[in-house]
């Protein structure tokens, strides 16, 4: 194939030429031109995806998103969010969880001091809605 320029204009061969050269990198482009290459590299890897490995994906980001938050921000809007996507069985779902937490207390007498205190911080939460429920 012949290359030229002409006008400005720099040829396919040419492009790929001055690319083989030099590594590129993200700064390279520009913002239009990184935002488009990550929505068509997001489109063909879940595309490329079978349905255990799109699940398995989905829930190595959803827990990595809810379980490692930091601060109250992110507590609140991790919370915000399972509040969310339990709608009406918010509540239900939270006081199963707790059940089975306190069940496997008993099972497995505690020992760590974190786990003592949120126990204690749990009755007190109680505590304090057995007040209002007369």
């Amino acid at each position: 194939m012949i290359t030229f320029k002409h006008r400005g204009f720099i040829s396919e061969d040419i492009i790929q030429e001055q690319m083989a050269k030099k590594q590129l990198n993200y700064s390279d482009l520009s913002t239009k031109e990184l935002g488009l290459l990550k929505d068509v590299y997001v489109d063909l890897k879940v595309k490329s995806m079978n349905d255990n490995d799109l699940k398995d994906f989905a829930i190595e980001n959803i827990s990595l998103q809810i379980k490692n938050t930091i601060g109250n921000d992110e507590e609140l809007e991790a919370w915000q969010e399972m509040e969310d996507f339990f709608k009406d069985e918010f509540e239900n779902t939270i006081r199963e969880v707790q059940l089975k937490i306190r069940s496997k207390n008993v099972e497995n007498p505690k020992t760590d001091v974190k786990e003592i205190k949120l126990d204690n911080e749990v009755k007190e939460n109680d505590k304090k809605l057995d007040m209002w429920e007369d």
